[in-house]
């Protein structure tokens, strides 16, 4: 099976914190997405700048925004990204809506591979392993459409 997303709208708009975008795995099924933060500052360089994103575990058959995503448990763990996956198409913006407390206070962390210790978005060690995790770094569209193909053909 190919771990490629399907590429619908292109975009050369920045992302904005609040921005809803969904991800098509699958011919009319839609998995959202939001821009958590952007801007992100980080003792790592490659992070600064890049955005915080969650995929949430919500999908649809069409592209209506959901007021409601922070009440759905996260796809994948947040990732962080730079604007390809809107250049490319993968990612397409629908809306916006503000990032909720609930949103904001979720426990999740990154796995620094050289270091062996989860960092908080900043670059900065956690005390205890979070309830969402990914590796310590920028991930790609590729590696984004990597963790949602393993999450779903797991659930089929």
């Amino acid at each position: 099976m190919s771990v490629q997303l399907i590429q619908m709208k292109k975009s050369r708009k920045k992302p904005c914190t609040g921005d809803i975008f969904v991800v098509q795995p699958f011919p009319d099924k839609y998995y959202y997405g939001k821009v958590i933060q952007t801007d992100l500052q980080s003792t790592d360089s490659f992070i600064n700048g890049m955005f915080l994103i969650y995929i949430y575990d919500y999908c649809s058959t069409d592209k209506k925004i959901e007021n409601n995503l922070d009440k759905n448990k996260l796809l994948i763990a947040p990732m962080i990204v730079n604007k390809q996956p809107w250049l490319k198409g993968y990612f397409e913006t629908i809306g916006n809506v503000a990032v909720t407390d609930d949103e904001k206070n979720i426990d999740f962390g990154f796995w620094h591979i050289l270091k062996k210790e989860f960092l908080d978005i900043n670059g900065h060690s956690l005390d205890s392993e979070p309830q969402y995790h990914s590796i310590f770094g920028l991930g790609s569209y590729g590696a984004i459409a990597k963790e949602i193909y393993k999450v779903l053909d797991n659930s089929i």
